[in-house]
């Protein structure tokens, strides 16, 4: 870690044990760090207020073992700009013997590492200096925000890589900028968004289609957890894209009468629903006059429910 500096770096320590908080903060001290920026915490909760704070950390090192979910739960609203002001903050989960289920719900949160616990201040240097040098790209999909963590990089997707905004780095290496750092922030969840934007609407199209042909089958019982699952990023797709009203609104009550039609449905539905989704679809690519099209659909919308 010979070129990285530590001094300004703001570091936030989440553990349920006041010894192990105690012994790092002062072994990453007499490392660099300034006692200052160091928090520390011993409940989840503190996460939140220190995220939220303009100046928050570069790096958060939380412990997992004991309340997982709601460490991930925390991590994903973090990643997903629900919660503080940079979604691009560093995070380090640590957990005491971790088995596969938590590694799975910590790897699906957007944390960056996770460490098996005891840590030493030795292994949290190392794992900063490879969060400064060697940070993943983020990857954007449905339901994730975080670190491209495929093991076939040579396997064909349409996942863009993003090299997100990295404060630790910048401090490490002397070349933060407060100014030019928000900017990145703000230009960056922008474009996330974007990218969210689109994937939703693949996702809506692919659901109305496996939807779709469940019920031409007769076999519309197979398809309640796509149902379940189109009300859901119908209504993520909705929060994230206003300009979508138009069409998710619409589909979402489409979807709602075919979850209570308990097989007894009207073929007009399922027209609308692939109608809508192909509109969704359409809208947020480039060059297509979706808001017509929203508009058409709409209007068939309303008057296919006035007329029942």
């Amino acid at each position: 870690m010979a070129d990285v500096r530590l001094e300004d770096i703001r570091l936030f320590l989440c553990d349920p044990r006041v010894q192990v908080r105690s012994s790092l903060r002062m072994a990453l001290n007499d490392a660099g760090l300034r006692n200052a920026n160091i928090w520390e915490g011993g409940e989840l909760d503190a996460i939140n207020d220190a995220v939220s704070d303009p100046n928050g950390p570069d790096i958060i090192i939380c412990d997992v073992t004991a309340n997982t979910d709601e460490a991930c739960e925390i991590f994903h609203g973090i990643r997903h700009n629900e919660l503080g002001t940079n979604p691009f903050v560093c995070i380090i989960a640590v957990a005491w013997s971790p088995k596969q289920p938590l590694v799975h719900k910590v790897v699906d949160s957007g944390a960056n590492l996770l460490v098996a616990a005891p840590i030493s201040p030795s292994v949290i240097l190392d794992r900063i200096d490879s969060l400064v040098h060697n940070r993943k790209p983020f990857v954007v999909t449905t339901d994730y925000v975080g670190p491209d963590r495929r093991f076939q990089k040579d396997r064909p997707s349409d996942v863009k890589h993003i090299d997100v905004p990295n404060s630790l780095r910048d401090k490490a290496l002397g070349k933060f900028d407060a100014a030019a750092l928000k900017e990145r922030i703000r230009a960056t969840r922008e474009s996330i968004d974007g990218q969210k934007i689109d994937r939703h609407a693949f996702q809506v199209a692919y659901l109305a289609d496996m939807i779709t042909q469940e019920f031409k089958n007769d076999t519309a019982e197979n398809a309640s957890n796509q149902l379940r699952d189109l009300r859901k990023v119908t209504a993520e797709l909705k929060k994230k894209a206003a300009a979508m009203d138009a069409l998710c609104t619409p589909l979402a009550t489409v979807t709602e009468k075919l979850m209570t039609s308990k097989g007894d449905f009207k073929k007009k539905d399922i027209e609308l629903l692939g109608q809508l989704s192909l509109a969704i679809r359409a809208a947020v690519k480039p060059g297509n006059a979706a808001s017509s099209l929203a508009r058409d659909i709409s209007k068939t919308v309303i008057g296919a429910g006035a007329a029942r």
